[in-house]
C-alpha cells in the first residue's frame, strides 16, 4: 500500500510537468488542443443512458481491437453503449474516421485516455459510471485498475499479453504491491498459453482468473475500401508491381526503398509507403528527393498523370488516414511495417482479412502469437534486411503460384481468429450481467462499494 500511495503522491508532484509536458506535446502535433481537458478526466459530452462499457485502448491497433470487439457486441447487446479511451492522436483519428463509418455511431464515444493521477480518475468516473473496465493494453495503469476496481466495477484484461522483461520487474515487486493490482482485475484473457503463464508467474491463485482467448488484434473486419482510390492507384500502375509498405517507422522506409531500387531496374514498380504517424510523410518524401527518385505526396493530391518509361519506380507516400483497406486492396505485396526496428511489429490480420500475405521483418515480439499463427498457415515470408527483402520480392513477382499460396494461407489463419471476439463478448456481458453492483453504473450516483480507493 505504501507503494502506491507514493506512486499516487508521485503523480501531484509530477502534475506541473505534465503541464508542460501535454504542452509541449501540442507543438509537436502530437495532442489536440482543444482535447487536453480530456486527459484531465474533463469532457463537454454527456454519459449516455443505459450500459456503458469502457474500453482501453494504448494506441492504434488496440483500438482496431475495442472497434472490431464493439462490433461483436453490438450484434449480441444492440442497446449497450461503448467508451474508447486511448493515448495517442493517430488511434483518436482513427477511431474517429472508424466511427464515422460504423453502423453503430451514435453508440460509440472516444475520449483520450485520462492521465493516471488518482483524482483525475476519480473524475472520470464520476462522470462516466462504466459498467465494466476492459484493457486492451499490456501497461497496467495502477490508479485507472484500483479506483475502478474500488467502486465494484470489474475489471478485465483481454489480448493481454507481458513482454519477458515486464514479469521479471513485476517479480522484484513485492508480493504485497502486486496483491493489490492483480486482485483488482476480475479477469485476465491472454493472447496465448505463454502469456498466461506469465500472468501466472506474478499473481497468486485466487487473487485473478486467468484464461487463454487469444488476440483480438487479429478478429478486426478487413478495413473499408475506397473504391475510387484503388482505381487511381491502378491507373497510376499501368500494369506495374504496385508494393505496399504498411505502418512504417524510421529507417524502415530507408531499407525498403533499398531493396526496391534492386529490383527496378528490371521491374516496374509503384511503391506505396504508409507512415505509421502521418506527420512523417514530408520527412519520407525529403529522403526520397534526396535519392533522386519520383515521389508524391498523397496529402497534397498531386497525382501525377502517368509514370515514364524510363522511370521504373514511382512512388506514393501515403500520408492519410482511413485508406489502408484501399491500398491493401491495390498492392500486389505488402511489407508489413514494424518488424525491421526493434519495436514489436504490426498487425498483419488487417491485410490478412482481405486475403493477402505479408513480408515482416521477425521484430514481432508485441505480435508473437499472430505471428506464428500466420506463419504456421503460410502467410508470411521472414526478412531481416534489404538483401532478404529484395530476395523476398522477387520470389513473389517471378512466381506468381507462390504469392497465391502466401495470401490463401494469410487469409486461412484469419478465419482461424474470427471466433475469439464472440468468446469475449460473451465474457463481457456476463460479466456486466452477473457484477453486483453493476447497477451502478446506470445509477446517476458516484457512490463506491466501500473498497478502498488510493
Amino acid at each position: 500500500m505504501i507503494m502506491f500511495r507514493l506512486y499516487a503522491g508521485l503523480w501531484l508532484i509530477l502534475m506541473p510537468l505534465m503541464r508542460l509536458w501535454l504542452g509541449w506535446r501540442i507543438i509537436k502535433g502530437k495532442e489536440q488542443r482543444d482535447r487536453i481537458a480530456e486527459r484531465y478526466g474533463k469532457t463537454s459530452l454527456t454519459r449516455p443512458d443505459g450500459k456503458l462499457i469502457w474500453f482501453h485502448a494504448a494506441s492504434v491497433g488496440e483500438a482496431v481491437s475495442a472497434l472490431s470487439l464493439a462490433r461483436t457486441i453490438f450484434d449480441k447487446h444492440p442497446d449497450i453503449h461503448i467508451l474508447i479511451t486511448s493515448g495517442t492522436l493517430t488511434s483518436a483519428r482513427m477511431v474517429a474516421n472508424a466511427i464515422a463509418k460504423h453502423p453503430h455511431a451514435a453508440r460509440l464515444i472516444h475520449q483520450m485516455q485520462p492521465l493516471d493521477a488518482s483524482y483525475i480518475i476519480r473524475r472520470f468516473l464520476n462522470h462516466w459510471r462504466p459498467d465494466i473496465l476492459l484493457s486492451l493494453e499490456s501497461d497496467l495503469w495502477p490508479m485507472m485498475i484500483c479506483n475502478t476496481h474500488a467502486r465494484g466495477i470489474p475489471v478485465m484484461m483481454a489480448s493481454a499479453q507481458m513482454s519477458d522483461a515486464s514479469m521479471r520487474r513485476w517479480q522484484r515487486i513485492g508480493h504485497a504491491a502486486r496483491q493489490i493490482i492483480f486482485s483488482a482485475i476480475t479477469r485476465i484473457e491472454a493472447i496465448d498459453d505463454e502469456q498466461a503463464d506469465r500472468f501466472r508467474r506474478i499473481t497468486s491463485p485466487g487473487w485473478t482468473e486467468i484464461n487463454v482467448s487469444g488476440s483480438l488484434k487479429a478478429t478486426a473486419p478487413p478495413p473499408a475500401i475506397d473504391d475510387d482510390m484503388v482505381n487511381r492507384i491502378n491507373h497510376l500502375a499501368n500494369d506495374r508491381t504496385v508494393i505496399l509498405l504498411a505502418s512504417s517507422h524510421p529507417g524502415e522506409d530507408d531499407i525498403v526503398v533499398e531493396a526496391v531500387e534492386a529490383i527496378q531496374q528490371s521491374e516496374a514498380i509503384l511503391l506505396i509507403l504508409t507512415p505509421r504517424h502521418v506527420e512523417r510523410g514530408k520527412s519520407i518524401h525529403t529522403m526520397l528527393a534526396q535519392r533522386d527518385i519520383p515521389a508524391f505526396l498523397l496529402s497534397q493530391n498531386s497525382w501525377p498523370d502517368s509514370i515514364s518509361p524510363p522511370k521504373k519506380m514511382q512512388v506514393c507516400v501515403a500520408d492519410v488516414m482511413g485508406q489502408m483497406g484501399s491500398f491493401f486492396s491495390a498492392a500486389d505485396i505488402i511489407i508489413m511495417g514494424g518488424g525491421f526496428m526493434p519495436l514489436g511489429g504490426h498487425n498483419p490480420m488487417e491485410p490478412a482479412a482481405c486475403g493477402k500475405g505479408v513480408i515482416s521483418g521477425t521484430n514481432v515480439n508485441k505480435n508473437t502469437a499472430i505471428y506464428k499463427r500466420l506463419d504456421d498457415f503460410g502467410g508470411v515470408i521472414w526478412a531481416d534486411n534489404a538483401r532478404d527483402l529484395t530476395q523476398a520480392m522477387l520470389s513473389l513477382i517471378t512466381a506468381p503460384t507462390r504469392l497465391q499460396h502466401l495470401n490463401s494461407g494469410a487469409y486461412s489463419a484469419y478465419q482461424s481468429f474470427t471466433q475469439q471476439s464472440h468468446a469475449v463478448a460473451d465474457q463481457v456481458l456476463q460479466l456486466i450481467a452477473s457484477s453486483a453492483s453493476g447497477a451502478s453504473g446506470t445509477s446517476g450516483t458516484s457512490g463506491t462499494s466501500g473498497k478502498a480507493t488510493i
